[in-house]
C-alpha cells in the first residue's frame, strides 16, 4: 500500500460508486475516469482487507461489509465537515453549516414552515436539510441530527429532549352527527364509523379514560373504514362528514372556531392520564459528548420554541 493513500478520499470515492451505482458515473461525477475510481476503490479493499463491491460488466452491488463500511465512511466525511464548520463557527461567531432533521410532515408543514423566514434572518449559515415523513427514522444510520417524535421512546441510547405533551380529543362534524346520532359513552362507538390514524394500518381499538375517575377505562373495538398514517388526511375525512375521529387540538383551531368540528365524548380522555398524554420528544444521536454542536443547538432551540408556541395557542 503506498504511503499516499488516503482512507478519507477513498471513503469518498466509495460512496460517489455506491450512491451512482457504477464506476462511470462516478468518474464523470468527480471529473476523473474510470479506471482512477476502479483504482481507488481496490486500494481501499486492500486498506480494509475485504471485499466491499461486487463488480459484474452489467452493475456494481455493495456486499454486506460495505453496507456495514458505508455508514463509517459517511459518519468520516461528516466528521470531517463538521470540524470545518466549528472553524468557521469559532473565527466569525455564528452558527455554521448543514443540520439534518426528521419530522413528521404535519409538523414540518404546520409548524416549521410559516417561521422558515424568521429561522434564515436569524441564522443564514445554517443549511436545513428537512426529511417530512410520519416514520421512525433511524436517526444514527441515516445521518440525523435532529428527529422529533411523539410517544413514548423506543430507543434508549438516543439523546431526548421533551418539547410538548399532545392531548388527543374525538372530534366529529355537525353534518355527521345530525345524520348519525352523538355518541354518549365510548360503547357508543360501535354504532358509528371511525376514522383512525396509524402508521402500521392496524389499530382496531379505542380506549379512554373518565374524566372523574369514577370507573376503570374502557377499551372498544371501533370499525375504521377508513386507516391512513396521514394525521391531515384524518382530520379532512373527519370535517368532510365521513365519520368520527380522534386528533389533537393544535391541528384543528380554525375549524373548530368556524363550527367545522365539534368535540363529543367530552368526559372522557383519548390518551392515559396516569402518563400524561402523548409526549413530543426532540431526539438526537447518541455522542461521547453531552454537549450539542452549536448549529444543532439554535436548530432544536428554535424549534422548541415554535412548537411549544404553537401547542400554547391552543391551550
Amino acid at each position: 500500500m503506498s504511503n499516499n493513500f488516503n482512507e478519507l478520499q477513498a471513503a469518498e470515492t466509495f460512496l460517489m460508486v455506491v450512491n451512482t451505482g457504477s464506476f462511470a458515473a462516478a468518474a464523470k461525477l468527480k471529473g476523473e475516469n474510470p479506471s482512477s475510481i476502479s483504482r481507488a476503490i481496490a486500494q481501499l479493499e486492500a486498506h480494509l482487507n475485504i471485499r466491499l463491491l461486487n463488480r459484474t460488466t452489467r452493475q456494481v452491488k455493495i456486499t454486506e461489509a460495505g453496507e456495514i463500511y458505508k455508514l463509517y465512511a459517511q459518519r468520516m466525511l461528516e466528521s470531517q465537515q463538521e470540524a470545518r464548520d466549528a472553524i468557521t463557527q469559532l473565527q466569525s461567531g455564528q452558527p455554521h453549516g448543514t443540520v439534518r432533521i426528521s419530522l413528521p410532515v404535519i409538523v414540518g408543514e404546520k409548524i416549521l414552515a410559516p417561521r422558515l423566514p424568521e429561522f434564515h434572518a436569524k441564522y443564514p449559515d445554517v443549511q436545513l436539510q428537512v426529511d417530512l415523513s410520519n416514520r421512525n427514522a433511524m436517526i444514527v444510520e441515516e445521518g440525523f441530527d435532529i428527529a422529533l417524535r411523539v410517544g413514548l421512546l423506543q430507543d434508549s441510547t438516543l439523546r431526548a429532549r421533551k418539547v410538548a405533551t399532545i392531548w388527543r380529543k374525538l372530534y366529529a362534524a355537525p353534518a355527521y352527527l345530525e345524520k348519525h346520532g352523538v355518541p354518549q359513552t365510548p360503547a357508543d362507538l360501535v354504532h358509528h364509523q371511525c376514522i383512525a390514524f396509524s402508521q402500521r394500518g392496524d389499530q382496531k381499538e379505542w380506549e379512554f379514560w373518565p374524566k372523574n375517575g369514577a370507573q376503570p377505562s374502557q377499551k372498544h373495538r371501533v370499525t375504521s373504514w377508513l386507516t391512513c398514517s396521514s394525521p391531515m388526511m384524518v382530520v379532512r375525512a373527519i370535517q368532510s362528514g365521513l365519520g368520527l375521529g380522534r386528533s389533537a387540538d393544535w391541528m384543528l383551531q380554525g375549524a373548530l372556531t368556524r363550527g367545522e368540528l365539534v368535540e363529543i365524548l367530552s368526559d372522557w380522555y383519548c390518551d392515559n392520564p396516569a402518563t400524561g398524554g402523548l409526549p413530543m420528544y426532540l431526539v438526537f444521536p447518541p455522542g461521547l459528548s453531552s454537549q450539542l454542536s452549536l448549529k444543532t443547538r439554535v436548530v432544536a432551540d428554535f424549534l422548541e420554541q415554535i412548537v411549544r408556541t404553537e401547542f400554547k395557542k391552543a391551550d
